[in-house]
């Protein structure tokens, strides 16, 4: 059994659901291309991995990801290449400077879709790069608009909350008790309840004040570096997280070098309060991923009283908050 990701055998262990599984040949030489590759150096969670446990990357997400298709969806050869593709328009640090600075990690990731070495590689095996953004724009098994889970989501939070010791089950025994129905995940009673504490507790910690002030405070850095330094906006898509840290450390921004150092080195100096402040940022918590289990051909919280009031958590984790240092 090999864990390292040179992908020399095209058979590719993941460990969080304890299975091997056979990689095309094109999926072999996407996974060792620098666009994919540049994932293993992007922060799953975002800023907060300076300060938490949470430090798995965009690049295991992703092999997670395409597992679960491979799995779920083995002849599905579109699927898998989109699961396989579907976060390399990422910046650093994933979410944390994009709505700040003006970007959408999903154009990107068609772009880098339709050109350049992605693209090369496809339509060298044959295969049409639109056709994998279709999909990507599409309802399928990696996601949806619905309310019921995709794979996508699924291993996110199933991923962080078990680097956050928050699951129910191992990930390994409540994968394998789900089925797709159309482009759904279907789990039985038990199973469900698994799940969504996954989806609630996931919010728990990604809504957390200290780590959402971690995300606000970078993106607030990265602001004041690219005013001061016009070309750098249209740098920034293509860095890894150490990389924009270096050059906040480097800025000739006093307040973009003054964040960066306190939330490398001093992040107990954050100040959260649910009133604005001289100097603050605002967050207003609005966005809830409130997905969910089919159980048979309802969703879970239909079917499900425990589903039901767990997943009614998520209502009160909206909220606005003020950071400061």
């Amino acid at each position: 059994m090999s864990i390292q990701h040179t992908f020399s055998t095209g058979m590719i262990w993941e460990p969080l659901y304890q299975w091997h599984m056979k990689a095309h040949p094109v999926e072999v030489e996407l996974f060792r291309s620098q666009p994919v590759r540049r994932l293993k150096f992007l922060h799953h969670f975002g800023a907060s991995a300076l300060f938490s446990p949470m430090t798995h990357s965009r690049f295991e997400h992703t092999v997670g990801v395409w597992s679960l298709m491979a799995h779920f969806c083995p002849d599905e050869p579109l699927l898998r290449l989109a699961a396989l593709l579907h976060d390399i328009g990422h910046l650093p640090f994933s979410h944390a400077v994009e709505r700040t600075l003006g970007y959408d990690h999903h154009q990107h990731t068609e772009q880098l879709i339709r050109h350049g070495v992605v693209a090369d590689i496809l339509i060298n095996h044959g295969l049409s790069p639109t056709s994998i953004v279709d999909i990507l724009k599409q309802d399928s098994p990696l996601t949806n608009k619905t309310t019921l889970l995709g794979l996508d989501h699924l291993d996110s939070f199933l991923r962080d909350t078990y680097y956050a010791g928050q699951q129910v089950l191992p990930p390994s025994v409540l994968v394998k008790e789900l089925r797709l129905r159309n482009h759904y995940l279907e789990a039985d009673e038990d199973t469900a309840a698994a799940l969504v504490h996954a989806v609630v507790e996931d919010h728990r910690l990604f809504l957390d004040p200290q780590f959402l002030a971690m995300d606000a405070l970078l993106a607030k850095a990265a602001a004041h570096h690219c005013e001061t330094n016009p070309n750098m906006k249209e740098r920034i898509p293509s860095l890894m997280d150490h990389e924009l840290i270096q050059e906040l450390m480097q800025s000739n921004n006093a307040t973009s070098r003054e964040i960066i150092h306190v939330l490398m080195n001093e992040p107990h100096r954050i100040q959260i309060t649910s009133e604005p402040v001289p100097g603050s940022i605002q967050v207003n918590i609005g966005k809830i991923y409130k997905k969910q289990p089919l159980i048979g051909d309802k969703p879970a919280s239909e079917v499900s009283f425990q589903a039901a009031i767990k997943l009614a958590e998520l209502d009160s984790m909206t909220a606005t908050y003020f950071f400061t240092i």
